[in-house]
């Protein structure tokens, strides 16, 4: 697969490509994605733009969530092995927390995987503050929209270092202070203040090393719909293991088939039930924990109006990082109506099966002042088949046999909210 260099930020050594649009037999572009040797670079990948970014994985520490005023959240850097110990819930501890009490702080905590919130983090899981509706693990609400800090958590490395990390508040941005273990006692505390920020990020990213923010580390959140990384998983049920994997951006769900042939020119689209907001949907369930991928693993992935089928076909595994995959974009196979705002509707699959049955893909956005309908007429004009969209947002599709229907080409009438789309359909 070619590739087109498009921009390279030699501050925080981004790389962004775009993948030139070469498609298999089937309509299916082809992605040579990698995280590199060892998984040392995060990625992100756009599905409507075909673009891939690429950075360093390991030049921050805490992701800061910034997506407004009044939301939070904050994730460590799985890239360097973090594990997280709750050691105190009085303020005060942290001037005199000692590592020589490790063996009092219970196992340690890490980011969720199984979870809908991006911005749920290690830190939120701290279980050592009362259970009520003003506590958040590390800490507890306070009039006037602040978050007051209660925890002090020891952060320990991979390769051996230990911090010593609080969060003193929460305010349209985060307060917090840390020091580093050198070996025999703790170096000077380093309190920071980091502002929310206008930035069109999820995060602000935050580096012990640099004692600053790190730029410019995240696409902004239109521009991406998959992020290839490494996370941790509770693995077989049995213990918590870091995986090399994809968690998904707020923008999209996504469902995940299996069995199901990957290399086909016919497919039934899920039902809306089986689309999910979980981060780790597709996760690591593309591959076994070596080896090639599963032959028979697909995901759907729906993205505002826009639907796409993808299957990984390579699994380079710490070697090379590679996770190669085929996707498509299917939204005009799955004959879908735009209301925009409104919402979408849609019937797949289009040209039916066999069996002459399809589902109706009803997306309400915003609900109308009345019940919106679906009609089918032949070319004759004859109306065949008609049904009701519920006044009610939300996502849901119905199933409706055809099989009374002769072979040929309907027209599908969809109203809604004083619009009207038609579309054509093809019943084999």
């Amino acid at each position: 697969m070619k590739t087109k260099l498009f921009f390279a930020a030699a501050l925080s050594l981004t790389v962004s490509q775009t993948v030139l649009s070469q498609t298999d037999e089937f309509g299916y572009t082809t992605v040579e994605l990698s995280m590199g040797a060892s998984y040392a670079n995060r990625v992100f990948f756009d599905l409507s733009a075909n673009n891939i970014v690429s950075q360093p994985a390991n030049t921050w520490d805490i992701a800061f969530f910034r997506n407004s005023a009044f939301s939070f959240g904050e994730r460590v850097n799985d890239a360097k092995a973090i594990k997280v110990y709750q050691a105190s819930a009085n303020p005060a501890d942290f001037e005199t927390i000692s590592l020589a009490d490790k063996p009092n702080w219970g196992e340690p905590l890490y980011n969720p995987d199984i979870t809908e919130a991006l911005e749920d983090g290690v830190f939120a899981n701290s279980t050592l503050l009362p259970a009520n509706g003003l506590n958040f693990g590390w800490g507890s609400y306070s009039p006037g929209g602040i978050i007051s800090g209660k925890v002090v958590f020891v952060l320990e490395y991979e390769n051996g270092d230990y911090y010593k990390f609080f969060i003193e508040k929460y305010q349209a941005g985060y307060t917090f202070k840390y020091a580093k273990w050198n070996g025999t006692t703790w170096d000077a505390t380093q309190s920071k203040t980091l502002a929310s920020g206008t930035d069109d990020a999820y995060f602000n990213y935050f580096s012990f090393e640099t004692g600053a923010k790190v730029e410019n580390l995240e696409p902004s959140k239109s521009a991406w719909d998959l992020m290839f990384t490494r996370y941790y998983t509770f693995f077989n049920g049995q213990m918590m293991y870091r995986m090399a994997g994809v968690l998904q951006s707020p923008n999209v769900s996504i469902a995940y088939v299996r069995p199901e042939s990957q290399a086909t020119s016919t497919f039934s689209a899920p039902a809306a039930a089986n689309y999910s907001k979980t981060i780790s949907t597709i996760g690591h369930s593309w591959k076994p924990t070596i080896g090639a991928p599963h032959a028979d693993a697909v995901y759907y992935i729906k993205e505002g109006n826009s639907y796409y089928r993808l299957y990984f076909i390579t699994n380079g595994g710490t070697a090379n990082g590679n996770m190669f995959f085929k996707y498509k974009n299917i939204t005009s196979e799955l004959a879908v109506a735009d209301f925009g705002k409104k919402g979408s509707f849609g019937i797949y699959p289009n040209p039916t099966k066999a069996d002459k049955k399809v589902n109706i893909l009803f997306d309400v956005k915003q609900t109308a002042s009345k019940n919106g309908n679906v009609e089918i007429y032949d070319f004759s004009g004859k109306k065949v088949y008609e049904t009701a969209i519920a006044n009610q947002s939300g996502f849901s599709t119905k199933e409706v046999d055809l099989n009374r229907l002769n072979s040929g080409t309907y027209l599908v009438k969809i109203t809604y909210g004083g619009q009207t789309e038609t579309k054509k359909l093809i019943v084999k």
